[in-house]
C-alpha cells in the first residue's frame, strides 16, 4: 500500500470514498445508547485509510477544508439513511483550526437548510484551543447554535483548554479527554481532576461525557463521578449502522449491576466508618466532661495511640480560639513541608468550615474532605461540643483520615 502522504501529490480528494462509522454514547442512568459519534475512515482504490492516516493527508488548508466537508457530509448523508436516525442524537466533528485560515464563513459549515437531518439531532464537537482567532469562533458557535445544534468542547483536559474560553463558549456538553478517563479508577490525581471537570460542567448547565471508557473498573468509576454519558470500547467499537437504541446492551446490563453493588457496599462502609467515629468523638468528648481544657492533653493521647485512622485532636473554645496543643498521632505519614504545621495554641480557628458550620443543632458536624495544614493529608473534621467544670463550652476535633 502507498504512503497517504503521497497519494495527493497527484490526486484529489474527491477521489477518496469516506466510510462513516458510528462509536454509540451510552446514558447508564437510562440503560440506553442516547447518541453516536461519527468517525471517518476511507477507501483509496481499494486501499483502507484508518481515520490517522486519511487526516495526515492535507497538506493545505484547502486541502484539510475540502477533507473535512467531505467526511462530514458522508456523516450526514450515512446517519439520515439509518432505521433508527429519527432516535439518536449524532456527534460530527470539526477542525476549527479551519477557521483561522479565512476560507469559511461560519454558515458554510453546514448548510442548515438543506442538510436533510434536523439541527436538533446534530451536536457539533470542537477543539477550542485550535483556533487563533477566538472571536471567529465564537462567531461560529453562536450560528449553529442559533440554528439548533448543540456545542461540545472535545478533549477537555487535555493539552491546553482555557477556562475563560469555556466561559464565553458556554458548550452545552464537555466531553473529558480519554487520558484523564483511561486508569481513572486506579489513579487518584486522575479521578480528582474528573471529579471537577464533572462538577464544574454541571455547575454550568452542561453534560459531561466521558471518552475512552474501556473497561468495566473505569466505567463504574465515571458513573461513580456522576458523568452524565459513557463513550468507548467498553460498550463499542465504531459500527457501520446504528444499533436499536431499546436492544439490550450485555455491557450496559453488566455496568448497572456492578455499579448498585459498589454503591450499596460503599454507603454501608461510609455509613458504619461514620457511626463508629461519631461513637468514638462522644466517647472522648464524655471523659472530657467538668474538666479543664488543660487537663485534656493526657486522655487526647491515650485515644490517639489506639486509633490509626486520628491524625490530629485539638480544643477550641466558644471563639473558636485553639485552647490545646495540636497532638499528632506519631503513627501517621506526614509532609514535612514548612508549609505544613500544626496549628499552635492561640490559633483562630473561627473562620475555618468545621468551626462556622459546627453543629447547627446535632450532636456532631463532620466537614468535607480537605487538606490538613497540619499533615498535609487529605482528611475531614468531626467536631463536638462538651463542657468544662464552670459550664464554659469547648469542641474536641478530630481530623481523620479521608479513606472511606
Amino acid at each position: 500500500m502507498r504512503k497517504p502522504s503521497s497519494l495527493f501529490e497527484r490526486d484529489r480528494i474527491e477521489e477518496l470514498k469516506i466510510i462513516t462509522n458510528f462509536q454509540p454514547l451510552y446514558s447508564v442512568t437510562e440503560k440506553k445508547y442516547i447518541g453516536v459519534e461519527a468517525l471517518s475512515r476511507a477507501d483509496y482504490r481499494g486501499d483502507f485509510l484508518s481515520a490517522g492516516q486519511l487526516f495526515s493527508i492535507p497538506s493545505t488548508e484547502n486541502e484539510k477544508l475540502s477533507l473535512n466537508m467531505k467526511c462530514i457530509y458522508s456523516a450526514i448523508n450515512t446517519f439520515k439513511k439509518q432505521k433508527y436516525s429519527e432516535e439518536y442524537t449524532m456527534f460530527l466533528n470539526f477542525d476549527s483550526s479551519i477557521l483561522d485560515s479565512g476560507l469559511i464563513e461560519e454558515s458554510h459549515f453546514v448548510n442548515v437548510d438543506r442538510i436533510g437531518v434536523n439541527p436538533n439531532q446534530i451536536v457539533i464537537e470542537l477543539i477550542e484551543s485550535n483556533v487563533a482567532d477566538f472571536d471567529l469562533l465564537i462567531k461560529f458557535v453562536n450560528f449553529y447554535r442559533e440554528n439548533g445544534f448543540l456545542i461540545a468542547l472535545d478533549d477537555v483536559g487535555a493539552g491546553y483548554s482555557g477556562l475563560d474560553r469555556i466561559v464565553k463558549i458556554k458548550p452545552d456538553i464537555i466531553k473529558i479527554d480519554r487520558s484523564l478517563v483511561n486508569g481513572v479508577s486506579k489513579e487518584y490525581h486522575k479521578r480528582e481532576v474528573c471529579r471537577a471537570l464533572v462538577e464544574l460542567t454541571h455547575n454550568i448547565g452542561a453534560l459531561s461525557l466521558s471518552e475512552g471508557v474501556e473497561t468495566l473498573e473505569d466505567a463504574i468509576e465515571c458513573q461513580q463521578l456522576g458523568t452524565d454519558l459513557i463513550q468507548g470500547y467498553f460498550f463499542s467499537k465504531p459500527l457501520s449502522r446504528l444499533p436499536s437504541p431499546y436492544e439490550s446492551s450485555e455491557q450496559g446490563d453488566q455496568l448497572v449491576t456492578a455499579w448498585r453493588t459498589k454503591v450499596e457496599f460503599k454507603q454501608k462502609i461510609l455509613t458504619h466508618n461514620i457511626k463508629s467515629i461519631k461513637s468514638r468523638a462522644s466517647e472522648i468528648t464524655e471523659s472530657l466532661e467538668s474538666k479543664d481544657p488543660a487537663e485534656a492533653g493526657c486522655i487526647l493521647l491515650a485515644y490517639l495511640d489506639c486509633s490509626s485512622d486520628i491524625e490530629c485532636m485539638y480544643i477550641l473554645n466558644e471563639k473558636g480560639i485553639q485552647v490545646s496543643e495540636t497532638f499528632i498521632n506519631p503513627e501517621v505519614s506526614r509532609k514535612t513541608h514548612s508549609l505544613f504545621q500544626p496549628a499552635r495554641l492561640g490559633t483562630d480557628h473561627s473562620l475555618k468550615h468545621y468551626f462556622q458550620k459546627r453543629l447547627r443543632n446535632q450532636k456532631h458536624y463532620i466537614s468535607d474532605p480537605y487538606i490538613s495544614r497540619a499533615t498535609g493529608n487529605f482528611c475531614r473534621t468531626i467536631s463536638c461540643s462538651w463542657h468544662d467544670g464552670s459550664a464554659a463550652e469547648y469542641y474536641l476535633c478530630l481530623d481523620i483520615s479521608h479513606s472511606y
